[in-house]
C-alpha cells in the first residue's frame, strides 16, 4: 500500500469517528435539554395533579407531548442528516429553543402567558426548520446513492412541510389564542372556553408526534443504507 493510500484511509477513518461522534453529541445534548424542559414541567404539574385542578390537566399533557415531539423530531434529523462537521448555529438555536419551551412549560396554570409563550417558541421551531434545510441543501453532495437520494427527498420534504404550513399554521393559531384570552377573559377563562383552544392543540401535538414516529419507521432502511454505503465506500 502507497504512502498516499493509507494517508487517505487513515482519513477517511478518522472522518467515520468525527462522524460518530458529532451523532453522539448530538443525541446526548437532546436528551440532556429535554429532560430539563421535563423536570420543569413536572415542577409545574405537582400541585394541579395533587389539587385534582383538572383544567390543567389539558396543558400538563400537551406540555409532555410537546417534550416528546422536540426530542422525537431532533433524533430523526440527528440519524438523518447530522454530521462532522459540528454545525454550531443548529446547536444554538436549540438551546434557545429549549429555554423558552422551560419557560413556557412553567406556565401551565396560567393559559394567557401559555399561548403567548408557544406561540414564541413555535416560531423559533420555524426558524431551526428553515436553518436546518439549509444545512442540509449544503450536504446535498454526500446523498449519491439510491437509498441516500432517497432520504434525501423525503427530508427537504419534511422541511418544507414544516416551514410552508406546519409552522407558520402553529404560530398563528397559538398568538390566535392568545389574543382570544386576553382580549376576552370572562370568556375564556371565566366560562373556560380556554379548555377549546387547549384541547385543539392538544389533538394538533398528539398528531405531530405520531407524524414524527411514522417518519422515523420510513426513513429507517435509507438511513441504514446511508451508513452502509458510507462503510463500503471507506
Amino acid at each position: 500500500m502507497s504512502i498516499d493510500s493509507e494517508l487517505r484511509n487513515r482519513r477517511r477513518a478518522v472522518r467515520i469517528q468525527l462522524h460518530d461522534t458529532v451523532v453522539g453529541i448530538e443525541l446526548t445534548l437532546i436528551s440532556i435539554i429535554q429532560g430539563l424542559a421535563l423536570g420543569v414541567l413536572a415542577a409545574s404539574a405537582v400541585q394541579p395533579l395533587i389539587g385534582l385542578q383538572w383544567e390543567v390537566w389539558p396543558y400538563i399533557a400537551t406540555g409532555l407531548l410537546t417534550v416528546l415531539i422536540f426530542w422525537s423530531r431532533s433524533l430523526v434529523h440527528t440519524l438523518s442528516f447530522i454530521g462532522w462537521p459540528l454545525e454550531f448555529g443548529h446547536t444554538f438555536i436549540y438551546f434557545a429553543a429549549t429555554l423558552i419551551e422551560a419557560v413556557a412549560l412553567s406556565q401551565v396554570s396560567n393559559p394567557e402567558h401559555w399561548f403567548a409563550l408557544n406561540a414564541l417558541y413555535a416560531a423559533v421551531v420555524w426558524g431551526l426548520y428553515g436553518y436546518d434545510l439549509h444545512l442540509v441543501r449544503q450536504r446535498e453532495e454526500d446523498f449519491d446513492s439510491p437509498p441516500e437520494r432517497a432520504l434525501l427527498a423525503d427530508i427537504i420534504h419534511d422541511q418544507r412541510v414544516n416551514i410552508g404550513f406546519m409552522m407558520p399554521t402553529a404560530v398563528m393559531f397559538q398568538g390566535f389564542a392568545w389574543w382570544l384570552v386576553r382580549r376576552f377573559p370572562q370568556a375564556m377563562l371565566t366560562q373556560r372556553w380556554h379548555l377549546l383552544l387547549i384541547a385543539l392543540t392538544l389533538l394538533f401535538s398528539i398528531n405531530y408526534l405520531y407524524g414524527g414516529v411514522r417518519i422515523l419507521r420510513r426513513r429507517q432502511g435509507w438511513i441504514v443504507e446511508r451508513n452502509a454505503h458510507a462503510l463500503a465506500e471507506d
